[in-house]
């Protein structure tokens, strides 16, 4: 997985916000319109998702 820590949206109305803090549903609506950078949201949401099920397997 690439490392989105550092990356910036460059467009929109997050644009200069890095990915990591941008919305998931603005990360969703750039895969589900397949923009020329949708990879970059899919990363991210995916990283988030993994994020998530590590929680859970610690607080179980």
């Amino acid at each position: 997985m690439n490392n989105n820590n550092n990356m910036i949206c460059d467009f929109g109305v997050h644009k200069g916000e890095s990915y990591k803090q941008v919305p998931a549903s603005f990360l969703t609506w750039m895969v589900g319109i397949n923009h020329q950078k949708a990879s970059i949201a899919k990363e991210e949401l995916k990283r988030r998702e993994q994020a998530a099920r590590q929680s859970l397997m610690k607080s179980s």
